[in-house]
């Protein structure tokens, strides 16, 4: 063999190996080699639901729980009326007995094509209350829509939000009225590029923060960023990485929204939508298998995992991170959100028609 012979194959040799590398890489971090020995219970009811009620807020005041809901399976089979397909945003009423809970719409007419995906819930000064929504319109690009809520909560379209920045959103946070934290869970590119940037785990996703007028990066080189939130002072704001299986911690200066990295928390899950409530704890939907996921996406047969992480963070850094609730996906599969009201925890799923309604013991600890 020649010279150039041997140096082709030694090149070859590199990418095979560096091709595996990435293979066993990816397999691992999606969770292909995790085994879920028990799971963790909690006492729980099913509520039915619309298919996809991916993610909850609730008002802590008014017990008032939103969900967004997308019939995503729907859209994803294409055909003439893919385009036709329009989710909604719904309210349950928590103040009256679990028995009684049901899913009431609240969507108004506008805008006309409305998928909704991530929520945020802002309560201002004057205690006036706004929606924000991250919309995925049929045909156009992602935005964010802002509602005014009613007493009843009732919501009324006050504004349209789009920019060059909203590539790829998934989730929101709003620190005013007009003002907001949004994740791109990808960097630019379609759908082939978000297949490259998901099995290479390519940190090209960001946190935007538009001020009102004008929108910029706020924090980049994130791993499938996908929920954020932020702590009940406005000084902290949490993200977290789906692929980067963690939660990323920035110090936000109010004035000026800027943010500083102070604290990266690896969790060893695919983590999903944050709720924080009112104490400042954490409550985390989460994805322990990934790739049972993926799974899942394609076949609702095919059961996914599904966790609730809590965090209770410590004054001047740190906290402990517990499992709350952990299932094969019997009881409910691909939990994206867990959002807490006293001790109800409703836990929501991507595809699923279905909350579970559950007791969330808060003196047990789970390591």
């Amino acid at each position: 063999m020649g010279r150039y012979g041997r140096w082709g194959s030694a090149a070859l040799a590199v990418v095979l190996l560096g091709a595996s590398f990435l293979y066993i890489r990816f397999l691992t971090v999606a969770g292909r080699f995790t085994t879920i020995n028990q799971p963790v219970p909690a006492a729980c009811e099913t509520l039915a639901a619309v298919p996809g009620p991916e993610d909850i807020v609730i008002d802590p005041q008014r017990g008032f729980a939103y969900v967004a809901a997308t019939d995503r399976r729907l859209i994803m089979k294409g055909g003439a009326g893919a385009d036709a397909v329009r989710g909604g945003i719904y309210v349950i009423n928590t103040n009256q007995p679990v028995a009684g809970w049901e899913l009431r719409p609240v969507t108004p007419n506008e805008p006309e094509s409305f998928r909704p995906h991530g929520l945020g819930f802002l309560i201002d000064e004057a205690g006036g209350r706004s929606l924000f929504v991250v919309n995925h319109p049929a045909g156009g690009a992602d935005t964010v829509e802002i509602f005014d809520v009613a007493t009843d909560g009732e919501l009324t379209h006050r504004r349209t939000v789009s920019d060059p920045l909203f590539v790829s959103l998934n989730d929101v946070q709003p620190v005013g009225r007009d003002a907001f934290y949004a994740t791109n869970d990808h960097g630019p590119g379609g759908e082939f590029w978000r297949m490259v940037q998901d099995f290479l785990m390519l940190d090209r996703a960001n946190l935007v923060y538009f001020d009102g007028e004008t929108a910029r990066i706020a924090a980049d080189g994130l791993s499938f960023a996908n929920g954020v939130n932020i702590s009940p002072d406005g000084e902290t704001v949490y993200v977290a990485e789906t692929i980067g299986m963690g939660l990323r911690i920035y110090a936000r200066d109010p004035a000026t929204g800027m943010l500083t990295l102070s604290d990266y928390v690896a969790l060893g899950t695919g983590v999903d939508n944050i709720d924080v409530l009112p104490d400042g704890t954490l409550l985390i939907g989460a994805h322990p298998k990934l790739l049972d996921f993926l799974d899942h996406v394609d076949d609702p047969a095919a059961l996914s995992p599904s966790q609730v992480v809590l965090i209770t963070p410590d004054e001047g850094g740190g906290g402990a991170a517990r499992t709350i609730y952990l299932n094969f996906g019997e009881e409910i599969s691909g939990s994206s959100v867990a959002a807490g009201y006293g001790e109800i925890m409703m836990i929501g799923a991507v595809f699923e028609p279905k909350i579970l309604i559950c007791q969330r013991d808060l003196d047990v600890i789970v390591p």
